[in-house]
């Protein structure tokens, strides 16, 4: 086999590959805020909106976000919940949900063509702005853990009373 046909063979692999998997423009971000090593929940999560339920502590934040086709409520609420999940939540509180449209410029290369001399045409080339529209939709929220869970590790009271000293006393300088 010569190198020119495993190269192109490689190459439409790769394609077919790269077609199959697809791309997505959800993304996410959960971040564990109280100070437990994260621990993914494995049952259901519930969902509320903008009020935490009593009896419930707040963990950690998750915000979800898509654009275009994807940017609909029945895409991202299940990855809300799946990133709740993955911080240790049982519960999600949805605080904001954000959706607009953004204009967007890209260069682009059109192709012209133009008369040059007698029954002649001449082609050219040239980078030309192209400005479309983008829709986006952004869910932010809350992960929750009912009271009776274990608190975090380092929530001892103690850890709260300790006297910060200063490097430095206040009122002794440096300067001359």
């Amino acid at each position: 086999m010569s190198w020119l046909r495993q190269t192109l063979l490689s190459v439409t692999a790769a394609g077919a590959i790269v077609s199959a998997l697809g791309c997505t423009s959800v993304g996410s971000s959960a971040v564990r805020t109280d100070g437990m090593p994260t621990r993914p929940q494995i049952g259901a999560v519930r969902l509320y909106g903008i009020t935490q339920p009593g009896g419930s502590r707040v963990i950690g934040i998750v915000e979800v976000h898509a654009i275009q086709e994807e940017a609909n409520i029945e895409v991202l609420l299940p990855t809300f919940a799946r990133r709740v999940a993955e911080l240790g939540g049982t519960g999600g509180v949805i605080d904001n949900v954000l959706t607009g449209f953004e204009m967007r410029t890209e260069m682009r290369m059109q192709s012209y063509s133009y008369p040059c001399g007698y029954r002649h045409t001449c082609w050219g080339s040239r980078m030309v702005p192209y400005t479309y529209e983008v829709r986006f939709l952004t869910i932010q929220g809350r992960a929750i853990v009912p009271d009776s869970a274990p608190p975090p590790v380092n929530a001892s009271p103690k850890a709260a009373e300790v006297p910060v000293t200063p490097i430095m006393p206040m009122g002794q300088g440096g300067g001359k």
